[in-house]
């Protein structure tokens, strides 16, 4: 198993969930959250190549598609042509998530585009939950511990993340060269559900409060029904308004090429 992502890149006209919240009262998210019921994932080449943003992007694609009764796989060339155009051809470069998700709003990853993305608060509960309700999914960068990656590769899929008293403690802090990008997309009371490596895979409320280092939430049209709602009801119609009046409030920002 590889992974990918670069530490996270600041650019000051990214749109933050936290205005959007003070501008509008969003509904309170559920308790428990999951649309998803997909027997199996495809790995997405990150067995082979450190191209974890765009394996992301494609399982948040398929997870939005298929809770609006049409899910789309994207395939490994479809993520190697991604992770090449982000890398110049070198495959095993590593990729920041904010180049991942512009390449992703600008050139698309296997002909699917967003429209816009809004970052949140890391390792925030709540803000997580509303992500995941609202756009269907969290696109989650994490700054690993050794031990979510200890022993046999071939089994770091199946082990869930979660902080143990018996970990030794040199162990548990996150290092910045093991970064990874997981797609969320689905959350209960104990548990947080993200699809990595060709898994749905799980991790602790704690763990995601340690060890998440950046979140952002991706608007799509594969989330988007043709009547302007999500799955989950909101109004995507009120949500491109509310955007566009954030980023016009924004100091420096460009109003015409919004988060570009």
């Amino acid at each position: 198993m590889r992974l990918g992502r670069i530490q996270s890149v600041h650019d000051p006209r990214t749109v933050h969930l936290k205005n959007y919240v003070n501008l509008r009262t969003l509904p309170v998210p559920p308790a428990q959250e999951m649309l998803e019921s997909t027997p199996a994932w495809p790995m997405l080449a990150n067995d082979r190549f450190n191209c974890c943003t765009s394996a992301a992007a494609g399982h948040m694609i398929h997870h939005w598609t298929a809770a609006n009764q049409h899910g789309v796989f994207l395939t490994d060339d479809d993520v190697i042509a991604a992770q090449a155009a982000l890398t110049g051809d070198h495959l095993l470069e590593c990729v920041s998530m904010l180049d991942a998700l512009k390449y992703w709003r600008n050139t698309g990853i296997g002909g699917h585009r967003i429209h816009s993305f809004v970052s949140a608060d890391k390792g925030h509960p709540g803000q997580l939950r509303c992500v995941v309700h609202l756009f269907g999914s969290a696109y989650l960068g994490l700054n690993l511990p050794v031990f979510a990656c200890a022993g046999d590769p071939a089994g770091w899929p199946d082990i869930p993340w979660a902080i143990s008293p018996s970990t030794p403690a040199g162990d548990l802090a996150p290092k910045p060269n093991m970064g990874h990008c997981v797609a969320v997309v689905g959350y209960d009371p104990q548990t947080v559900y993200c699809v990595t490596w060709g898994r749905l895979k799980t991790m602790t409320w704690e763990f995601l409060e340690r060890y998440a280092d950046e979140v952002y939430a991706a608007l799509s049209t594969d989330w988007v029904a043709a009547n302007a709602e999500c799955p989950t009801g909101f109004d995507i119609v009120m949500l491109e308004r509310d955007l566009a009046l954030v980023h016009s409030q924004m100091p420096g920002t460009r109003a015409s090429n919004p988060l570009a």
